[in-house]
């Protein structure tokens, strides 16, 4: 995982979006983002992985926001990336990810996702998990 210091460029406007607000909502927001991967050719073991990212993110904002977030999906090139946005604030640095008080969600998401970086400014967290779209795991 890689935390930003500058804004990331924004997602294309046409990117499908999907805001959520509830542990109800979290099959729907795991649904939208397979849905969107596979109808790009995102092979289903990837598919299968980036659910288990996009879910744990999607977890950790409805944990840590009162407001919920939004996710988006778009490609770019060849990488189908996945951008969650809440109105939480990361201080001090990166979130947990030793699997202490909460889990190894961030870990998990860092391992099966080829890029994933976040940017955090006052009321605002920005997510970006990457996955390519050839099928092949590359980590930076």
């Amino acid at each position: 995982m890689h935390q930003l210091t500058a804004p990331f460029t924004p997602p294309p406007a046409d990117a499908p979006a999907l805001s959520f607000h509830s542990q109800t909502e979290l099959a729907q927001v795991r649904d939208f983002v397979c849905d969107c991967a596979r109808a790009v050719g995102l092979p289903a073991e990837r598919v299968s992985a980036l659910r288990v990212a996009v879910s744990e993110v999607a977890t950790n904002t409805l944990r840590h926001t009162s407001s919920g977030g939004t996710v988006r999906v778009w490609v770019d090139r060849d990488e189908v990336i996945s951008e969650l946005t809440d109105s939480g604030t990361l201080g001090g640095g990166f979130p947990d990810c030793t699997g202490s008080a909460g889990g190894w969600g961030l870990r998990i998401v860092d391992e099966v996702c080829d890029r994933f970086d976040l940017y955090s400014r006052p009321g605002r967290t920005v997510w970006r998990l990457v996955v390519n779209l050839d099928g092949q795991p590359h980590h930076n």
